[in-house]
């Protein structure tokens, strides 16, 4: 039980390695001049062309569920963010609750 352990921890490490090499250098994203930051830990940024305009857009999940658009008005290799807007469903925020 114990050699499957590290064996099944060796492996998470290695998977964990090769996924951070695959990672770009880390950079400060900025909105309207201004380093985006949301206030209250633990947001969910990933990129996604949600307006399908072929520009890379930034949506960040925040700690209370919701969705924050923040349009790429640059190219994908230089991303430009001016601001932000909820994701709206049905005339209210988007929402996925926590708990």
């Amino acid at each position: 039980m114990k050699k499957q352990m590290m064996t099944m921890a060796l492996v998470l490490g290695l998977v964990a390695f090769s996924f951070a090499q695959k990672m770009g250098t880390p950079m400060l994203v900025k909105a309207g001049g201004e380093p985006i930051d949301d206030k209250i830990p633990y947001a969910g940024p990933t990129i996604y062309d949600l307006d399908q305009d072929g520009k890379n857009d930034l949506i960040v999940g925040t700690f209370k569920g919701h969705f924050k658009f923040y349009k790429n008005t640059g190219t994908n290799a230089a991303p430009k963010y001016d601001g932000f807007e909820y994701i709206m469903a049905e005339g209210e925020k988007a929402e996925i609750r926590n708990w």
